[in-house]
């Protein structure tokens, strides 16, 4: 996940495109109403700036890799995510709350990690519920503020919790 944070001051519509799933590819016809099309909690126009500044916004994706499913699971409850596939995370705003997302197992499967690569690489970010059929990993505007795209790793290997 990463967080984008801004501060009370010097807000840049230049900056929207860095974090918004709004899809912008050029600093051009930004509006608040679009950058914040898929934020959670939803917000309702007319909007301003204040629902901007002052906080930390989440962007980033869920690939969940063979042997299980994981879907979002707070603040807002996400469509289940299945082996071999990528869902782009809602634009969370970390100051209101943060983002938990929950992995399954399917048989002979058990949940391993959640990791900032694929296949099992990398680091290994949340090793809660390991060996387990359920893992979690809960994402805040201070941790994995870097991590652009969150592996839900199972293993049918024996893990003892």
């Amino acid at each position: 996940m990463s967080v984008f944070s801004y501060t009370t001051t010097n807000v840049q519509f230049s900056t929207f495109d860095v974090w918004s799933n709004a899809g912008f590819t050029a600093n051009t016809n930004i509006n608040l109403s679009n950058v914040l099309t898929d934020a959670h909690p939803a917000e309702s126009a007319p909007n301003s700036v204040s629902e901007i500044y002052n906080t930390s916004w989440l962007y980033g994706a869920v690939t969940v890799e063979t042997g299980g499913t994981a879907q979002v699971t707070s603040p807002y409850t996400g469509a289940s995510i299945s082996a071999g596939s990528s869902q782009t995370l809602k634009n969370v705003n970390l100051g209101l709350s943060n983002c938990t997302i929950t992995a399954t197992a399917t048989y002979p499967y058990t949940f391993h990690s959640f990791r900032d690569a694929s296949g099992g690489g990398g680091t290994a970010l949340s090793t809660s519920g390991q060996g387990t059929g359920t893992g979690t990993i809960t994402l805040t505007s201070a941790n994995h503020t870097g991590v652009g795209t969150f592996y839900v790793y199972f293993t049918t290997t024996h893990i003892s919790p």
